[in-house]
């Protein structure tokens, strides 16, 4: 073997290494976009729950209301007791 096809032998391994590797490279690239794709849809799914279950709360409340069985400022300080309490700005 001469030098020039020892030298051509080994340009191509070298080259078929630095293709390879841009390879994987892409596959962890594609892998990151698809994840942050499922991230991005499951939080909108998410937000999209969130909201409906707002809505069905809201009507909920109204419809207690309006039977009577509880009145706006009862549940008003229900929501009141249920938040945390907030600390001063010293502690």
């Amino acid at each position: 073997m001469s030098w020039s096809d020892l030298t051509f032998l080994l340009g191509s391994v070298g080259q078929q290494l630095e293709i390879n590797d841009v390879r994987d490279q892409l596959d962890r690239v594609r892998t990151e976009r698809d994840l942050a794709n499922w991230d991005v849809r499951k939080v909108r799914d998410l937000a999209e729950e969130s909201l409906e279950l707002h809505v069905r709360l809201g009507l909920l409340v109204r419809l207690l209301i309006a039977k009577g069985v509880i009145t706006a400022e009862e549940y008003a300080s229900l929501i009141a007791e249920a938040q945390p309490k907030q600390r001063g700005r010293g502690a």
